[in-house]
C-alpha cells in the first residue's frame, strides 16, 4: 500500500495562501528548474487526491483550477454533507462523509501501491493530528505575505518528528521532503 503525503507549496513565512484564499497567481510566478524534479515525482507516485470541501462550497472549482492540473486520478472530497459525485473537466470528485481517517483508508485502499496526496489547510492538520500522514512535501517559494492561511496552525497533539529525506533547493524554489516519524 501507497503513504499518505501532505504536498502543498507555501510562502517563506509558512502560508499556503493568501487571506482572501482566491488569488492564486502566485504559485505560477515562480517555477522549479530542471534540477529540481520532486514535484513530477510526488505526482507520478500518486494514486487518489483527499482534499477538503471548502473549495467545492464556494464554488471555486473550476476545469482551470483543478488538482495536478487535471492530473486523472481519483479525487475524494471530505465532507459533513452528502451529494452526487462532480465531473469537473477530466476530474470526477467524490464525497465522503464518513470523517477522514475513513476517506484516507477508501483513498489508500483505491490507490492500490500508489500515493495519496492530502491537499488543504484543514485536511492536512487533521491528518497530522490523527497520525495518518506518511510524509510531507513542501516547495517554499521565495516570498512574504505576512498573514494568510498557514498550512499548519494549531495542532492539538504532541509535537510531531520529521525526518529529512531530500532537499532541493534552485533559485526560485526550495523543495523539502520529510518522512514523520513514530
Amino acid at each position: 500500500m501507497g503513504k499518505v503525503v501532505i504536498h502543498l507549496t507555501m510562502s517563506l513565512d509558512g502560508f499556503i495562501a493568501k487571506p482572501n484564499e482566491e488569488d492564486w497567481d502566485w504559485i505560477f510566478k515562480h517555477e522549479a528548474d530542471e534540477s529540481d524534479d520532486m514535484g513530477n515525482r510526488v505526482m507520478q507516485e500518486l494514486g487518489a487526491v483527499v482534499l477538503g470541501n471548502k473549495d467545492f462550497r464556494n464554488n471555486n472549482v473550476t476545469a482551470d483550477a483543478l488538482p495536478y492540473g487535471g492530473l486523472q486520478i481519483l479525487q475524494f472530497v471530505v465532507t459533513h454533507n452528502a451529494r452526487e459525485p462532480l465531473t469537473v473537466g477530466p476530474l470526477t470528485f467524490n464525497f465522503i462523509t464518513d470523517g477522514i481517517e475513513k476517506v484516507i483508508e477508501k483513498a489508500k485502499k483505491e490507490a492500490g501501491a500508489k500515493n495519496v496526496a492530502i491537499l488543504g489547510h484543514s485536511i492536512a492538520q487533521q491528518g497530522l493530528e490523527l497520525g495518518l500522514v506518511d510524509e510531507l512535501v513542501l516547495h517554499v517559494y521565495p516570498v512574504i505575505f505576512g498573514n494568510g492561511l498557514r498550512l499548519i496552525d494549531h495542532l492539538g497533539c504532541q509535537p510531531i518528528e520529521l525526518e529529512r529525506i531530500e532537499i532541493i533547493s534552485t533559485t526560485q524554489i526550495t523543495s523539502m521532503r520529510f518522512r514523520v516519524n513514530r
